[in-house]
C-alpha cells in the first residue's frame, strides 16, 4: 500500500528541516507497512526559483558574527524571490519568513476561490499542476495526507485539493492539521470537506492510522464510504505517540543546520494566555499530555541512530521542568553527544542552577521564553501568570552557558507604546543575556476574545486566522497603530543589536556539534 504525505507550499522557507507532521505520520504508515513517501512543497519550489545560500557560508558568518555577510546572503535570496512574476492571483512574495500573499483573492470568501480555481485561476505559474500532480502520476498513491499548520498554506492546499480530486478520484484523500481544526466552525470548513475525503481534527495520528487500516481491509472506494466526514483525538495516550521517521527527507533542501523536530508535551499546561490560540489545534482544553522523560530520551534515541543528526528541536508549547531531570539522567545514560532545545514558560523552576546543569550536561543549549512585554503593572493583561524572575533567569542561563530566545509582543490591548518601548529597551540592555528575540505586533487571532478590540468584518473572514481589528475603548490602539509600533521597535533592535532578530543568525545558532 501507498501513502504520499504532502506539505503544501507557503511555509517559511528559512528552516532546519521539516515540518514535524510529515515524519510523525512517516512514522505511523511504515510501522504498518505501508510504502509512505514525502514532499514538502515549499521547499520543492523555492528550491526551483531561487539559489539557497550555501550553509556553510551562513555558518561562516555566524561564527564570525559577521551580520553584513549574513544580510548579504539574506537579501540576494530574497530579491530572487521577489523577482518571481504574478500570476491571476495576484502572488506577490513578502518575504523569507513570510511567503507568498495573493492580493486578487484575499479578501473573498474561500467559497469564491474554490470557484477561481475550478475555472481555471492558479497559483505560482501552475507548479502544482506541472510539477507536483504528474509526479505523483509516477506512483499513485492509495492515500494522500496533507497538513497545514499556516494561513499562508490554505490557498495552495485547497489548489492541490481541486487538482487531487480531478486526477486521482481513486485516491483517498485526508487534510489535517492545526489550521483545519481552528477552522472548524467557519464556512470555509465546508469548503475544505468538498474537495476533501476526510478531515482530521486536534492531533491525527490514530485517525490516520485507522484510515490506512480501512484502505488496507476494503480499498479506498469502500473506505470511502465507510469513514465519517471528520475525525480526529484530543487525547492520544503517550505511551503510542510515534517515533517520527525522517527517512527520505532531502536535508539539502533545508538551508539550516539539520535538526529534528519532536514534540514531548502536547499543547500548554497553562494554555490560559489571553492572545493566544495555538493550544486549541490540539485539544479542546489546549492540552494534550506529556510523555515522561524516560520515554522521550528513548525516542530521541531512535530518531539520532536512525538518521545520525545529534540536534534535537522540541517543539512542545511550554516544556515542563519537572520533566527535566528524569529527561537529562536518561539523555546521559544513552551516551549520545545529543544538543536540543525547547519553549518554556517563565517560572521559578528555570532559576534553579542545579536543573540548568543537569539540563545542560545532557545537552541542553536553548531555552525560548514568552516575556511578550518586559516586567512592569500591564503585563498581568496578558494573563500568562508565570511567577519567575526573568533577569534571575537570564543571569542563571548566562552563567551555565544556557543561550535564551524571548518571545515579545507589543500592542496588547490595555499596554502602552511607553511599555512597547521599555520592553526593546530592555532586550537592548540585556543582550549579553539574550541570544534571539521576537518583536511582533498584537494579532487579534480566530478562537480569542480581547476586551479592548473587536474585529472589523471582511468578505474574506470565513478563512482567516487573524482578524483586521479596531479599538473599542480610549487607550487601546488599533491595529494601523499597533503595525507602526512593532515596525519602530524592530528599527531599534536591527540598530542595536541585529543578531537578535537576524533569520540567517537562527538556522545555526547554538549548535556547537556542526
Amino acid at each position: 500500500m501507498k501513502c504520499t504525505l504532502i506539505f503544501p507550499l507557503n511555509w517559511s522557507v528559512c528552516t532546519t528541516g521539516p515540518h514535524l507532521a510529515l515524519p510523525l505520520l512517516a512514522g505511523v504508515g511504515r510501522s504498518m507497512g505501508w510504502n509512505v513517501t514525502i514532499m514538502d512543497l515549499s521547499d520543492t519550489y523555492y528550491s526551483s526559483c531561487s539559489t539557497f545560500p550555501a550553509r556553510f557560508e551562513i555558518i561562516s558568518a555566524t561564527v564570525d558574527n559577521d551580520f553584513t555577510a549574513l544580510d548579504d546572503l539574506y537579501f540576494k535570496w530574497e530579491d530572487e524571490l521577489k523577482n518571481i512574476g504574478s500570476g491571476p492571483a495576484g502572488e506577490r512574495f513578502a518575504g523569507l519568513l513570510s511567503g507568498f500573499f495573493y492580493d486578487n483573492l484575499r479578501k473573498l470568501p474561500l467559497t469564491d476561490i474554490a470557484r477561481f480555481m475550478e475555472e481555471g485561476g492558479y497559483l505560482h505559474d501552475r507548479f502544482q499542476e506541472r510539477i507536483i500532480l504528474p509526479s505523483l502520476k509516477n506512483s499513485v498513491p492509495d492515500v494522500i495526507g496533507i497538513t497545514i499548520i499556516s494561513h499562508h498554506q490554505i490557498l495552495p492546499a485547497l489548489e492541490l485539493l481541486i487538482g487531487l480530486r480531478r486526477t486521482f478520484p481513486d485516491t483517498l484523500v485526508v487534510l489535517g492539521g492545526n489550521v483545519v481544526t481552528r477552522l472548524k466552525y467557519s464556512p470555509a470548513f465546508a469548503v475544505l470537506q468538498q474537495f476533501a475525503d476526510h478531515l482530521v481534527l486536534f492531533q491525527g495520528e490514530s485517525s490516520f492510522r485507522q484510515i490506512l487500516q480501512l484502505v488496507e481491509l476494503y480499498g479506498v472506494e469502500k473506505a470511502r464510504h465507510l469513514l465519517p466526514s471528520t475525525s480526529g483525538d484530543e487525547l492520544i495516550p503517550p505511551e503510542i505517540w510515534p517515533v517520527p521517521d525522517f527517512t527520505g527527507i532531502n536535508w539539502n533542501q533545508y538551508a539550516g543546520v539539520p535538526t529534528l523536530p519532536f514534540v514531548s508535551t502536547r499543547g500548554c499546561y497553562w494554555g490560559q494566555c489571553h492572545f493566544c490560540s495555538i493550544p486549541a489545534g490540539w485539544a479542546k482544553n489546549g492540552y494534550g499530555g506529556s510523555a515522561t522523560g524516560e520515554q522521550t530520551a528513548n525516542q530521541i534515541a531512535q530518531m539520532v541512530g536512525a538518521t545520525g543528526i545529534p540536534r534535537i528541536k522540541f517543539v512542545d508549547e511550554a516544556f515542563p521542568p519537572a520533566k527535566v531531570k528524569t529527561l537529562a539522567q536518561n539523555l546521559v545514560a544513552s551516551s549520545i553527544p545529543v544538543e536540543w532545545e525547547a519553549y518554556a514558560r517563565i517560572e521559578p523552576a528555570w532559576e534553579d542552577p542545579s536543573l540548568l546543569e543537569t539540563a545542560f550536561r545532557s545537552g541542553l543549549r536553548k531555552l525560548y521564553f514568552g516575556l511578550e512585554q518586559a516586567p512592569g503593572p500591564r503585563r498581568s493583561l496578558l494573563n500568562k501568570n508565570d511567577k519567575g524572575d526573568i533577569r534571575r533567569l537570564l543571569d542563571t542561563c548566562h552563567k551555565i552557558g544556557i543561550r535564551v530566545h524571548l518571545f515579545c509582543m507589543v500592542g496588547f490591548p490595555g499596554t502602552t507604546r511607553e511599555d512597547a518601548l521599555d520592553t526593546t529597551r530592555f532586550l537592548i540592555e540585556q543582550q549579553d543575556r539574550i541570544d534571539t528575540a521576537d518583536m511582533v505586533g498584537f494579532n487579534l487571532d480566530r478562537l480569542s476574545t480581547i476586551p479592548g478590540v473587536r474585529p472589523i468584518p471582511s468578505s474574506g473572514d470565513d478563512w482567516r486566522l487573524t482578524f483586521p481589528f479596531e479599538a473599542t475603548q480610549p487607550g487601546v490602539m488599533n491595529e494601523s497603530e499597533t503595525m507602526k509600533l512593532e515596525y519602530t521597535c524592530q528599527e531599534m533592535l536591527w540598530d542595536a543589536v541585529p543578531r537578535l532578530l537576524h533569520p540567517l543568525y537562527r538556522l545555526v545558532g547554538q549548535w556547537s556539534n556542526l
